[in-house]
Order: C-alpha cells, then structure tokens, then sequence
C-alpha cells in the first residue's frame, strides 16, 4: 500500500488567494501613497489659493471699497475657479499617507505577498509518498528518501501545536511532513510515531491515553497458571 501525501486542494487555493490579495493592496497602497493622495493634497492647497483670494476681495467689496479693474479680474476669475472645485476637497487625514505606506504598501505588497508566494512555490515541493506501511517501505521527499528499517527518530514536537513532524533516518536525512498543508500525513506520521514510539503515540497519530494503555492490556494473552495435581 502506497500513501501519497499531496497538497491539500483549499490551502493551494487559499494561498493563491492570499498571495493575490497582498498584491492587490500592496499596489493599491503604492498607487494612493504616490498618486492619488499627492493629487488630493495638491487639489486642496489649489482651492485654498484661490478661496482666500477670493475671500478677501469679496470682504472688501463688501465693506464698500471699490475694487480697481486687476482685482475686478481676479475676483472673477477665483469666483469662476471656485465654482469649479464642486464638491470643495478636504484636507487628506494625517493618517491616510503612513496607513497607505505601512500597512498597504510594506505590510501587504512588501511582506505578505512575497512571503505567501514563496510558500506557495515551497509547499509544491512538499509532496511526500511512503511506499509501504512496512519494513520494506521507503519514505519519499523531492530527491530525499529514507528506508523504514533505517528511519531513527521522528520528532513531534510540532505535532499538536502545528501539525508538523519530522523523521530523521540513521545516515541524518530527515524529511518534514506538514498534515496541515498535506492530505494523509496522519497516516504517514502515526506509522512512524507509533513504530518508533508505541508507548507514546498511536498509530493515528495519537497521543497514547490510559484508556487505550488499558485496552492494550485487555487484549494480551494472559499466562497459563499452573493446576493442581489431584
């Protein structure tokens, strides 16, 4: 029997999710932080230029002074200017320009869309296959194999908190298998979890329970004892 421990299909997809994800906000960050709040913030300082000019030739034709024919012109033309910028802008938020750089920008396109693409290129390399749920079996990763009669240690550290194990063979090879990322690691680990240690882990990749030590008592043979001659 062949166990072959391939990519799960929903976390290649939600790799390709995430890793499309960050770099649509990472672009995104990159286009507001560089030209659209640039633009904002260049549209607000136009219409204070022109608001002020025009606020205070309104004021002193308001207060009854006369107006001579340069400041004539330049109260209609910042009249007519004003009227342009419909809705008025407003300032751009102090927070808008490190929110776009830090979160978006470095945090999403800098950071999490290479880190979630290199995982993406990692795990397809992660496939493993075990030939044979025996002696005889050979554990298999990219270019590095293990023979079951020659496989030392299997290191399960990992195992609850993260669902990762490791075996180690005699000559230092050691492969990693990831039941999170890969479908039927359970299979692969609890065969060497329990074989390499049986009074801790099951063959399900379980820890061993008093229930289960009882029920292996249960199961053994008990010894002959010895009848009375009569």
């Amino acid at each position: 029997m062949t166990v072959v421990c391939s990519l799960r299909t929903k976390r290649f997809i939600w790799l390709i999710v995430y890793t499309t994800l960050c770099l649509g906000l990472g672009v995104w960050g990159a286009y507001d932080y560089w030209v659209r709040i640039p633009h904002e913030e260049q549209q607000y300082r136009d219409f204070e230029s022109v608001k002020g000019t025009f606020d205070s030739l309104q004021k002193k034709a308001d207060e009854g002074r006369s107006l001579s024919a340069e400041e004539r012109s330049a109260y209609e033309e910042s009249k007519k200017r004003v009227a342009e910028f419909q809705p008025p802008p407003s300032p751009v938020p102090a927070w808008d320009r490190p929110l776009q750089l830090y979160v978006y920008v470095i945090g999403c396109g800098i950071i999490s869309a290479p880190w979630f693409f290199w995982s993406l290129l990692k795990v397809r390399h992660k496939r493993v296959e075990l030939t044979e749920l025996s002696d005889a079996g050979i554990l298999r990763s990219g270019d590095t194999t293990i023979e079951v009669r020659h496989a030392t240690e299997i290191d399960m550290s990992r195992w609850m908190s993260k669902s990762i194990a490791v075996v180690r063979g005699s000559d230092g090879r050691s492969i990693e298998i990831d039941d999170y990322m890969l479908q039927h690691g359970e299979t692969v680990v609890g065969f060497f979890a329990h074989r390499l240690l049986p009074a801790e882990w099951t063959t399900e990749a379980k820890r061993v329970t008093a229930a289960d030590a009882d029920g292996d008592e249960s199961n053994e043979v008990p010894a002959a004892t010895p009848t009375e001659k009569s």
